[in-house]
């Protein structure tokens, strides 16, 4: 039932220079619903912000969001502007998968040593 909700709250960077943000500003949600560029109510209220590739940015801004399209990645990098993605929350996993994930992890490494030690 959740296959056709989004995942994230998208924002252009066409949008974000018509925001009017100064040189030096973060753009993350939160200035971004400060300056009335995205209103989200209900559900969309604990998205996480991702960042579109349509357009240019002029002035030097941080972007910080969970997402960005590898176009909007290419042009912030090609522009010298600074990018952070932020870190997801972790899934819940049962305490007895946890265990076995971990005894895994533990045994292919000790097997990639033994292979680059032969």
């Amino acid at each position: 039932m959740s296959a056709g909700l989004p995942k994230y709250v998208p924002v252009n960077l066409k949008d974000i220079e018509e925001a009017g943000f100064q040189e030096g500003e973060e753009v993350s949600l939160e200035p971004l619903k400060q300056k009335g560029l995205i209103n989200p109510s209900g559900r969309e209220r604990r998205l996480p912000l991702k960042i579109l590739g349509d357009g240019e940015l002029s002035v030097k801004l941080h972007c910080k969001a969970r997402a960005f399209l590898l176009a909007a990645k290419e042009k912030l990098e090609a522009a010298g502007f600074s990018s952070t993605v932020l870190p997801g929350r972790k899934k819940w996993v049962k305490p007895s998968v946890a265990k076995n994930l971990a005894r895994a992890e533990e045994y292919f490494l000790q097997r990639k040593e033994q292979l680059h030690l032969t």
